[in-house]
C-alpha cells in the first residue's frame, strides 16, 4: 500500500471512530423526535424530523460499512415513511414495530465493532488511489449536510488528486459558485426538510449558467423519481450510498479530463499533387493530420508508417486505378476494414456503383463542398477509430491486447533508440491464479484481474503502456525509465496489490504477483527484451513468488 493510501486510511479510521462515538447522541435525537410525535405536538413536524434523523443515520452507517446498524435504521425509515404517506398507519402495531427498531439500533450501537467494514473501504483506496504526481489538481465542490460523511468523502476524493472544498448547506455552495466556478460538483440529494434540496439548488445554479458545471449526485434513494429529479437538474452521474469510491473517482476523472482526442489521420491518394494538397488543406483546417501520396504504386510504405484512419482516393490514376488499389489494400488483414472514400469527378452512376462494389465505402464527386468533405470524412474516420479501439483492447480489462502491446513495444524501442534513451519492459503474472479460480470461481478470478489492471494503470506513469498478454499475465512498457527506477515503481505496485483484500461470499482473501523486468540496454531488440523479462519473471517465481526481479542480461 502506498504512503498516500496509508495516510488516507489513517484519516478514515479517525473519522469513523469519531462518528461511532457520537452514535448514542444521534439515537437520543431520534428518540426525542419519536416522543414528540407520540405526544402529538407540533403537527406533522416531529414525524418528518424523525424520518430525517433515521434517514441520516442509515446513509452514514452504510457509508461507514456499519451494516447491521444501517439495516436497523433502514427498517425504521420505512416505518416513518409509511406514517408520512398514511396518517392512519400509526396504530398500536406500528408503534410497537418502531419501538423494536429503536431498541435494535440501541443494541447495535452498544455492540458496534469499530473495525467493521474498514477493510473494504481501504480496499477501495488501494484499488484506485494512486500518486497524484504528473496530474493537474482539479477544484471540486462537495455539498453534504452530514459532517462525518462530508469529511469522509472529502478525504477520500482528495486522495485522487482533487482539491476539495466542502459545504454543509446548499446556500454556501451557491455563494461559492458565484465567487469561483469549480471543475466539478458532488451534490447530496437530500437535505433537512428538503427531500429534493440538492436537485432544486443545482437546477437554480445551472439555469444561470451558459456552460453547465459537471455534477455528480449522491443519495441514499435509488428510486426513478430521485434519478429523474437529478437528470432534470443536469446530473452527469448518480451514485447510491454507500458510494463506491473507485467508480465515483473514475467518473470524476472522466468529467474533468482535459485530454483532447487524437486528430483523425487521413491519407489522400491522388495523382494531381495540387488538388491533393488543396483537399489536405481543407482537412487540416478541420484539425486533421494528412499525408498525400501522388503515386498509387508508392502507397504501401506510407500506409504502414502513417497508419491512417481513412483513405481518400482518386478513382482514375496512372499505373493503378482506385478500384484496383482498393482491392489490394482490402487483402491486407490490418486494413480490411479501413474506410476508403473515392473522390473523383466521375458522375456516371453505374461506374460509381461499380467502384463501391470493389472496396469503396462512399463516393464523393469533385468538386466538393469543403463542409461536405469534412463531414463525410469525420463520420467514416470516427467509426474506424472505434473499430480499431475494439480491435486493440482486451474486452475485460480495457488494457491493450497482446498484439497491440507488442506493436507499442516496437514503437517505444524505435523512439528510445532515436533519442538515445532507456526503455524497460516488465512481465507480471498473478501467483497461484488457478487456485483462485478453483477455490472461489471464475467470476471472482475475473474481479482479481480487473482490480490488478486498474491498479497498474493508476500507479504507473502517464507515458507507460500497460497491456494484457493473456490469462493472468500482464506487460508494462516503461519508456525513458532506467532499471532501478522501474524496479522501485513495480515494487510499489506489487506491495499495493498484495494489501488488497477480495471478498468472496463471507470470506476475504488476497493475491500477489511476480514480476520480471528487463532494460533495452542489455538486450537490444524487442524479441530479446521480451525473453529477458520472461526469464526474470521465471526467476521471481522460483525465488518464492511475490517478487520483482531485474534481468541480468545474456
Amino acid at each position: 500500500m502506498s504512503t498516500n493510501t496509508v495516510v488516507v486510511a489513517a484519516k478514515l479510521k479517525k473519522i469513523r471512530e469519531a462518528y461511532i462515538k457520537q452514535l448514542p447522541a444521534q439515537l437520543e435525537g431520534i428518540r426525542s423526535s419519536y416522543s414528540e410525535f407520540v405526544r402529538g405536538e407540533k403537527g406533522s413536524a416531529p414525524l418528518e424530523e424523525l424520518h430525517r434523523r433515521i434517514h441520516t443515520m442509515k446513509g452514514a452507517c452504510a457509508s461507514f460499512r456499519l451494516s447491521k446498524l444501517s439495516a436497523a435504521a433502514t427498517a425504521g425509515e420505512h416505518l416513518a415513511k409509511e406514517a408520512m404517506q398514511d396518517s392512519t398507519a400509526t396504530d398500536r402495531q406500528w408503534h410497537q414495530r418502531m419501538q423494536e427498531q429503536l431498541d435494535r439500533m440501541e443494541h447495535e450501537i452498544a455492540n458496534v465493532d469499530p473495525a467493521q467494514g474498514m477493510e473494504l473501504q481501504i480496499q477501495e483506496l488501494a484499488f484506485a488511489a494512486g500518486e497524484t504526481n504528473e496530474r493537474e489538481r482539479k477544484i471540486l465542490y462537495l455539498c453534504e449536510d452530514d459532517s462525518y460523511q462530508r469529511l469522509t468523502l472529502a478525504t477520500q476524493i482528495g486522495c485522487f488528486g482533487f482539491e476539495v472544498l466542502s459545504f454543509g448547506e446548499p446556500e454556501q455552495l451557491v455563494n461559492a459558485v458565484q465567487s469561483a466556478v469549480p471543475d466539478v460538483i458532488v451534490m447530496d440529494m437530500i437535505f433537512p426538510d428538503r427531500p429534493s434540496g440538492g436537485s432544486d439548488v443545482m437546477q437554480t445554479i445551472q439555469m444561470a449558467r451558459e456552460n453547465p458545471i459537471p455534477t455528480v449526485f449522491i443519495s441514499s434513494q435509488d428510486s426513478l423519481a430521485s434519478r429523474l429529479s437529478a437528470v432534470r437538474a443536469g446530473s452527469s452521474a448518480y451514485f447510491v450510498k454507500p458510494v463506491n469510491m473507485t467508480e465515483l473517482c473514475s467518473t470524476l476523472s472522466l468529467l474533468t479530463s482535459a485530454v483532447k482526442p487524437e486528430p483523425y489521420r487521413i491519407m489522400i491518394v491522388d495523382d494531381d499533387p495540387p488538388l491533393a494538397e488543396y483537399h489536405a488543406l481543407i482537412l487540416q483546417e478541420a484539425g486533421m493530420i494528412t499525408q498525400t501520396v501522388s503515386d498509387p504504386l508508392d502507397v504501401m510504405p506510407h500506409l504502414f508508417e502513417f497508419k491512417p484512419d481513412l483513405i481518400l482516393m482518386d478513382m482514375y490514376m496512372p499505373g493503378c486505378n482506385g478500384m484496383e488499389l482498393a482491392k489490394v489494400i482490402r487483402q491486407i488483414g490490418a486494413y480490411i476494414s479501413i474506410p476508403i472514400v473515392y473522390l473523383s469527378s466521375e458522375t456516371d452512376a453505374d461506374k460509381q456503383f461499380q467502384a463501391m462494389q470493389t472496396g469503396g465505402d462512399e463516393f464523393l464527386t469533385k468538386p466538393i463542398n469543403p463542409q461536405r468533405l469534412v463531414s463525410s470524412v469525420i463520420v467514416r474516420a470516427e467509426r474506424m477509430k472505434i473499430i480499431r479501439s475494439q480491435m486493440v483492447r482486451d474486452s475485460m480489462t480495457g488494457l491493450f491486447n497482446h498484439s497491440a502491446t507488442k506493436e507499442h513495444l516496437d514503437t517505444a524501442i524505435a523512439y528510445s533508440q532515436r533519442r538515445l534513451e532507456e526503455v524497460c519492459f516488465a512481465m507480471i503474472d498473478v501467483d497461484k491464479f488457478k487456485a483462485v479460480n478453483d477455490t472461489y470461481g471464475h467470476p471472482i478470478g475475473d474481479r482479481v484481474l480487473i482490480a490488478l489492471a486498474r491498479l497498474i494503470r493508476q500507479r504507473v506513469r502517464k507515458a507507460d503502456i500497460v497491456g494484457r498478454f493473456g490469462g493472468e499475465e500482464f506487460a508494462v512498457i516503461l519508456p525513458g525509465c532506467g532499471i532501478s527506477e522501474a524496479v522501485i515503481l513495480l515494487n510499489e505496485v506489487r506491495e499495493s496489490f498484495a494489501a488488497v483484500r477480495f471478498q468472496a461470499k463471507d470470506e476475504t482473501f488476497s493475491c500477489t504477483f511476480s514480476c520480471g523486468v528487463a532494460p533495452l540496454l542489455l538486450y537490444g531488440d524487442a524479441a530479446a527484451l521480451n525473453a529477458g523479462a520472461d526469464e526474470a519473471l521465471y526467476a521471481a517465481k522460483n525465488g518464492g513468488r511475490n517478487l520483482v526481479v531485474a534481468a541480468e542480461g545474456h
